[in-house]
């Protein structure tokens, strides 16, 4: 017989504001730990459901994905924010609720692209208590090249009309290498591909101040990157993973694989690294 699978729950948690977040929870009976899931640019908690499936059954741990606002189910117009700490905020008001809901047990942050810079810099300002910061791709120096004209219609904006958005990427930019995932998510009304002004540069600058405040991250760090990836350059993830000055610290490359390893062709393995890198952290 088989592990039991979590139960999923729907919950709704308030952010800095009065920013009412959508998430779901996958619970266990009894956990012996929670991992909160921070999703990418453009994207929503929902699509870690099998990360979270795997998590729980692999290692008995409660999972929490919310939706960023303006993104997912979450309200807010798609891909504007005020300023770009407001995302920080939003993880920060999950981070809180769960350390109260989840007060005797290790918790840990799973991030991905954008929501690994969020998970990072809130794993820099206010880490004590975390057990764990899995990362992947983190959004440190992009690799995409963006169009002059683009950036100069985006900084005009910004002053101007900060709330309106352009689109963030064009469909040259592969994230992943298999067919099934790459078609799911064309098809998921959930997903979008606006950014604001605020968003892009307050993401371009908080990378920056990622490489500079790297050595104050005090929290044990798993990274994961994949290296052929045409969004984030792999050679800043890099550049950040060697600044950190904690010994318990973690890279784990994969050469081949693009922008999203938890979607990759191969992700199995990349499941099976973070198990054995959670599993005795967990007490």
């Amino acid at each position: 017989m088989g592990p039991i699978g979590s139960r999923v729950s729907e919950l709704t948690i308030t952010a800095a504001g009065g920013r009412r977040l959508k998430g779901r929870w996958w619970r266990r009976p009894r956990p012996d730990g929670v991992v909160l899931v921070a999703h990418g640019f453009g994207e929503h908690g929902g699509l870690y459901s099998h990360v979270a499936e795997h998590l729980g059954a692999e290692l008995n741990v409660d999972v929490v994905a919310h939706d960023f606002h303006g993104h997912g189910r979450s309200p807010g117009r798609r891909g504007v924010v005020r300023r770009y700490e407001d995302l920080v905020d939003d993880l920060r008001a999950v981070a809180s609720w769960a350390r109260l809901h989840f007060a005797h047990v290790p918790l840990f942050l799973l991030g991905h692209s954008n929501g690994g810079q969020v998970a990072l810099r809130y794993a820099i300002e206010h880490g004590e208590g975390l057990a764990g910061v899995v990362v992947s791709n983190p959004s440190i120096r992009l690799a995409m090249r963006v169009p002059r004209l683009k950036l100069t219609i985006g900084r005009l904006l910004l002053r101007l009309a900060p709330w309106a958005t352009l689109p963030a990427f064009d469909d040259s930019y592969a994230e992943n290498r298999d067919p099934v995932v790459h078609e799911a998510m064309r098809r998921d009304d959930l997903r979008h591909n606006r950014i604001s002004p605020p968003f892009y540069f307050g993401l371009v600058a908080g990378g920056e101040m990622l490489l500079r405040r790297a050595g104050d991250l005090r929290t044990p760090l798993l990274l994961i990157v994949g290296g052929d990836d045409p969004i984030v350059d792999p050679a800043s993830v890099r550049e950040f993973f060697d600044a950190v000055a904690i010994e318990d610290k973690t890279l784990m490359l994969y050469p081949k694989m693009f922008h999203e390893p938890l979607n990759e062709l191969g992700r199995e393995r990349v499941m099976h690294d973070i198990v054995r890198w959670i599993a005795p952290r967990l007490g």
